[in-house]
């Protein structure tokens, strides 16, 4: 088992005078990554690479909905298969059922676009 990291006390700082929109721009940027400012600035200025909270939380959003249309692929496609012996475990469906299946791949598409576009925006 691996020692718990040690949590380094950060005490010295450094003064930066800004403009309003500086300041402003840097406050965005810093909160949109779900980071401080000190750490967002303090990773640019040691060139350590920027890890940001909502790009994790997007691809793992992207994950779970790609594993989602899989699976409801798959099974549509089984569906929709000529195999009798699929027919007969997945049973008849009423076009009202193959509405909702269709609409609830349009609705994790739209989730796919949003979480693909949070982390467009972030890069």
């Amino acid at each position: 088992m691996a020692a718990p990291k040690k949590e380094v006390k950060r005490i010295k700082h450094i003064d930066t005078r800004l403009t309003l929109k500086e300041f402003e721009k840097i406050k965005s940027k810093s909160k949109y990554l779900g980071i401080s400012s000190s750490e967002y600035l303090r990773n640019l200025a040691l060139n350590y690479p920027i890890k940001s909270v909502v790009d994790q939380v997007a691809l793992d959003e992207l994950i779970k909905a790609k594993a989602d249309l899989g699976r409801v692929g798959g099974l549509f496609k089984k569906w929709l298969s000529n195999d009798e012996n699929v027919k007969a475990k997945l049973g008849s469906k009423s076009y009202k059922e193959v509405v909702q299946i269709v609409e609830q791949l349009e609705q994790k598409e739209e989730v796919l676009l949003v979480c693909a576009k949070k982390l467009v925006k972030s890069l």
